[in-house]
C-alpha cells in the first residue's frame, strides 16, 4: 500500500535530477544484433544495477524516487513500493518495471515510457487515428485527452457483441477477430497483451490489417532479451483444454478480477513473426534512465511499421 503521510511510514527521498535531458536509445533487429549491443555495454550495466541497488531501503520500506515524468512534463517523487517485488541474489527488490508511479498521472515506469516512446518515436499528430487495446486505465484516459481520434476497448468475450459498448460505455474487441477495416488506423498501442493471447500470430495479423500503409504498432510484452526463441508456458491442446508446460503465472487484470493466464514469455521469435507476416523496421527498442525513472534493467518495446 502506498503510504499517505511522511508519518505513516519513513521516506527514503533521492534526488539526482538535471534539467532538459533526452532519453537515450538503443535498438536491435535481431538476437545477434542484440548480443553485440550487449557484450559492448557491460559497464553501462554494471553501473545501472548498482545504482537500482543502492537505494533500495535495507528495511523494506517504501520510498520516493525524484524524477521526471514525461507525461506530467515536471519533476515529480516516483513512489516505489513491494508490490510485486521478487529476490534478487537474496535481496527483496521492487518490480521497477511496474512501480515507480507518478504521483500525479497515476502512471507506472513501463506506461510512461510507452507515452514518451510513443510521442518521440511514432510522432502522432492531433488527428491521428489510435488504437489502443485498453480503456479503464489512466493511460487510456491520457491518450483521450490529448488526441482528437482514439479508440479504446477490453475483451468482454461474449457478453457483447465485438465492435460494439456495453452498458459501462467499454468497447468490445477481440485483438484476434478486431472490427477495424483495412488499412483504418495510423497507431495501435498495446501493452501487456500478447502473452495472454495463446495464437498471438492472429492477433499480429489482425493488427497488420487493420493498420494503413506505414502506420506503426507498439507493443510491450515480458521479453526475455537473451532467449531466441518464445517461452512457452501454456498452450491449448487439441481438446481445447489449457495445458500448462510451467506453473501458472496470472497477470493482473481491470476487467478480471481472477487475472489473465500468461503463455508466453517472449523471445527474438516474436520479431521474426511479425517479419514474415510484412512489418517492416521491426525492432526492439532499448532504454533506462535514472533521470525519467525507467529503472529496472534494461527496458525494451517493440516497434513496427506496416509496409
Amino acid at each position: 500500500m502506498i503510504t499517505k503521510t511522511i508519518n505513516d511510514i519513513k521516506l527514503t527521498v533521492l534526488n539526482f535530477i538535471n534539467s532538459n535531458r533526452r532519453l537515450k536509445l538503443a535498438s536491435a533487429s535481431s538476437s545477434q544484433d542484440y548480443r553485440q549491443y550487449h557484450l559492448d555495454n557491460q559497464k553501462n550495466y554494471r553501473n545501472s544495477f548498482n545504482f537500482e541497488n543502492s537505494i533500495i531501503p535495507k528495511d523494506n520500506v517504501d520510498f520516493t524516487l525524484n524524477g521526471f515524468c514525461q507525461v506530467c512534463k515536471e519533476t515529480v517523487p516516483f513512489i516505489v513500493d513491494f508490490l510485486y517485488s521478487y529476490e534478487v541474489n537474496g535481496r527483496l527488490t521492487p518490480n521497477w518495471r511496474e512501480r515507480l508511479v507518478c504521483p500525479k498521472c497515476n502512471l507506472n515506469n513501463r506506461l510512461r515510457a510507452a507515452i514518451h516512446l510513443f510521442n518521440g518515436t511514432l510522432k502522432p499528430d492531433l488527428y491521428s487515428k489510435i488504437y489502443i487495446t485498453e480503456q479503464t486505465t489512466s493511460l487510456y484516459n491520457h491518450l483521450k485527452s490529448n488526441f482528437s481520434d482514439v479508440i479504446g476497448s477490453e475483451y468482454l468475450g461474449d457478453s457483447v457483441q465485438r465492435g460494439h459498448v456495453n452498458e459501462a460505455g467499454i468497447r468490445n474487441e477481440d485483438l484476434t477477430q478486431l472490427t477495424f477495416q483495412e488499412n483504418e488506423l495510423d497507431f495501435i498501442l498495446t501493452f501487456d497483451v500478447l502473452e495472454h493471447i495463446p495464437n498471438y500470430q492472429t492477433a499480429l495479423a489482425e493488427c497488420y490489417r487493420s493498420l494503413k500503409p506505414n502506420g506503426s504498432i507498439l507493443i510491450s510484452v515480458p521479453f526475455i532479451l537473451m532467449n531466441e526463441e518464445n517461452l512457452v508456458r501454456a498452450r491449448i491442446n487439441n481438446d481445447g483444454v489449457v495445458e500448462h508446460l510451467l506453473p501458472p503465472e496470472y497477470h493482473g487484470d481491470p476487467i478480471n478480477s481472477d487475472g489473465l493466464l500468461c503463455y508466453y514469455h517472449f523471445g527474438w521469435q516474436l520479431l521474426e513473426d511479425m517479419k514474415s507476416l510484412g512489418f517492416k523496421d521491426t525492432k526492439m527498442l532499448l532504454y533506462w534512465s535514472k533521470h525519467f525513472g525507467y529503472l529496472g534493467g534494461e527496458q525494451s518495446m517493440l516497434f513496427a511499421r506496416k509496409t
